[in-house]
């Protein structure tokens, strides 16, 4: 029996609803994680996500997975408010209406997505 994959891995409707901004010390050129070229400045320290600043939004990471499932590219480097956005939180469930896909069942059932 195979585990099943954490929706969060393969959904990326958050990606497609909310703007992204962070500081720019979670830049890979100031020691942090996210690749400088996916993020402009916003003002002062904080930069934000391509395609986040703007209707529809879209982020620049967001790529195709295969099998019609869609998610970050950069999983692993993504900024922190992406880390933060909480899983199956009411943004999370209304930003999966908007886009027309299925409620999310018992998130007791999902595996932790890292």
């Amino acid at each position: 029996m195979s585990v099943p994959v954490h929706p969060c891995l393969h959904c990326g409707a958050c990606c497609q609803n909310y703007r992204v901004e962070f500081s720019v010390y979670e830049l890979q050129s100031m020691g942090g994680r996210v690749p400088d070229a996916l993020a402009h400045e916003a003002g002062g320290n904080r930069y934000r996500m391509n395609g986040t600043e703007r209707h529809p939004v879209r982020c620049v990471a967001l790529v195709d997975l295969g099998n019609g499932c869609i998610g970050c590219g950069i999983y692993d480097q993504r900024p922190q408010p992406c880390r933060d956005f909480p899983f199956a939180s009411y943004g999370c469930h209304d930003t999966r209406a908007k886009l027309g896909l299925p409620p999310l069942g018992d998130t007791q059932e999902w595996p932790q997505a890292a």
